[in-house]
């Protein structure tokens, strides 16, 4: 590995040597802009060899060199912490690993072409799609950290799930066709990772954030609602930015409307902190310009599952402004709910079709000893 380079230059090259030398310093900069992992040197390293097991080109070891200001490319001193730009890393592919399924719960496995039952630890790959059954949920971890909640009669595939090099940064983009996903969405600065849902009306993009989407075929039309942060949301050749607070919807073919102001959460009636048992008394006051609710039940980590999930109507009465207080009746699917810290959560639906902003019922369950679970098989009832 004695390996010596020499420059010659001619008048006629030395601007081209220049310019070369002035695009490494270019680039050294731009990568000064990007996110980086950084390398620890190990004995015997090189920038030929690092470059050959973690860049996606052998040829980039000169833009190593400028970036790090190494004297010598032939000997690294073991210890020493090499800075490597993201977008520089070669791509490997990478797994979600399925947290919860609740109900129906199936997988569609490119490698394979079966389908095959969905349980916890089930990790998916590029091409694989997670379909959920009515009354059925499901939750899913990305590379990074990213979650996401996959709501009943949904369809979500793998498009693209890769890794830069050995970090645990990630490229995720995941395909909705149709069905709903509320998303936790681990930071990005920098240029490099990207997480992505498209679906066949609409694609969001997002760099740190929390919102949801949703996808119907039979009215072709995707929404979004954004809970925290930002995103980019693009249909027909146009891209409106949605802003914390409010959320959108498009058409097949078709640019979003201008984003408009979310609902806010309903105002919760008061509930005991401890409940005791089932079904789940969840009390709260009729919202104006909702034209339906839904209401969920999760765990104090809310991104870790989706125990209930389930829309409900307004009543005609809450029109006419008779209705004090509505009472929802909500037992989880399955009606069995470990010990433990939960949520119960209910947000109003408007007449676009948009899901408003949570109210939280935060509670203990811990039932009461020999005591049956409840039969009954309605997910939730007005009292």
């Amino acid at each position: 590995s004695n390996m010596r380079i020499v420059w010659r230059t001619t008048p006629g090259t030395a601007k081209l040597f220049l310019s070369g030398l002035l695009s490494l310093t270019l680039l050294a900069t731009a990568a000064a802009h990007s996110e980086e992992w950084l390398y620890t040197v190990r004995p015997g390293d090189n920038l030929w060899t690092v470059s050959t097991d973690y860049l996606i080109r052998t040829d980039y070891w000169p833009r190593l060199q400028a970036l790090n200001g190494v004297a010598d490319p032939a000997r690294l001193p073991p210890g020493m912490k090499l800075r490597i730009p993201v977008p520089w890393l070669k791509r490997l592919p990478a797994k979600a690993r399925v947290l919860s399924a609740q109900g129906q719960v199936n997988a569609a496995i490119a490698a394979t072409g079966q389908t095959v039952p969905v349980n916890a630890g089930l990790l998916l790959q590029t091409g694989d799609t997670l379909l959920t059954g009515s009354d059925s949920t499901a939750s899913l971890e990305f590379r990074d950290g990213s979650r996401v909640l996959l709501q009943a009669d949904s369809e979500l595939r793998m498009d693209v799930l890769s890794a830069y090099g050995p970090t645990r940064l990630a490229d995720t983009r995941i395909r909705l066709q149709q069905g709903r996903v509320e998303s936790q969405i681990t930071s990005r600065t920098g240029a490099g990772p990207r997480y992505e849902i498209s679906t066949p009306a609409a694609t969001s993009a997002v760099r740190g954030t929390r919102y949801r989407i949703g996808m119907d075929p039979a009215s072709a039309t995707a929404r979004t609602e954004v809970l925290e942060g930002a995103v980019a949301f693009r249909g027909g050749q146009t891209t409106r930015t949605v802003n914390r607070g409010f959320g959108t919807l498009a058409e097949t073919g078709r640019a979003p409307l201008p984003p408009s102001l979310l609902l806010p959460p309903p105002k919760l009636a008061e509930s005991p902190p401890v409940v005791m048992r089932l079904p789940v008394q969840l009390g709260f006051f009729p919202l104006k310009g909702a034209v339906a609710y839904r209401a969920q039940i999760v765990p104090a980590d809310p991104f870790k599952a989706l125990l209930l999930d389930t829309v409900l109507p307004a009543l005609e009465s809450e029109n006419r402004g008779a209705v004090e207080v509505l009472t929802l009746l909500l037992s989880p699917v399955g009606s069995a709910l470990p010990a433990g810290d939960y949520v119960a959560r209910i947000r109003g639906i408007d007449d676009r079709g948009l899901e408003g902003r949570d109210a939280q019922y935060r509670f203990r369950f811990h039932a009461l000893p020999g005591q049956d679970p409840e039969e009954d098989e309605s997910r939730y009832i007005y009292k």
